[in-house]
C-alpha cells in the first residue's frame, strides 16, 4: 500500500487513530471508551450524543475525562442491553469517525 499519495501518513503523531477496541459487554451494559486529541472534538462528540439522546428518547451513561469519553449503554427498565442500545452504539461509532476525521475540528491544512 502506497501511503505517499494520501494527504496524511498514518505514522504522523497528530493523525487521529480510530480505536480498534469493540464494545464490551460487562455488567449487562455495552461499554466503549472513545479517545480524543482535541478538547473541541470531545465536546462536539458529547453535544451530539446528548442531542441524540433527546431525539431517540434513550439515555447513555457518559463518563468524561480530559481526553476521553466512556459510553455505557443499557435499557434501564429491562436491566440489560437491547437492540436499541446496539443501534445507539453503532450510531456512536459513526459519530466518532465523523468528529475525529472532520477537517473543521482537525485544524490542519492539507
Amino acid at each position: 500500500m502506497d501511503f505517499g499519495r494520501l494527504p496524511v501518513k498514518p505514522q504522523d503523531a497528530d493523525v487521529p487513530v480510530i480505536p480498534s477496541n469493540k464494545w464490551s459487554t460487562a455488567d449487562s451494559c455495552l461499554t466503549k471508551t472513545y479517545e480524543f486529541r482535541l478538547p473541541e472534538q470531545r465536546n462536539d462528540f458529547l453535544k451530539q450524543v446528548l442531542d441524540h439522546e433527546v431525539e431517540v428518547g434513550h439515555n447513555a451513561d457518559l463518563f468524561v475525562t480530559e481526553g476521553s469519553v466512556e459510553v455505557k449503554l443499557q435499557t434501564k427498565d429491562i436491566g440489560h442491553a437491547t437492540e436499541l442500545d446496539r443501534e445507539f452504539a453503532a450510531w456512536s461509532d459513526e459519530l466518532y469517525r465523523d468528529v475525529v476525521y472532520s477537517l473543521g475540528h482537525d485544524r490542519r491544512q492539507f
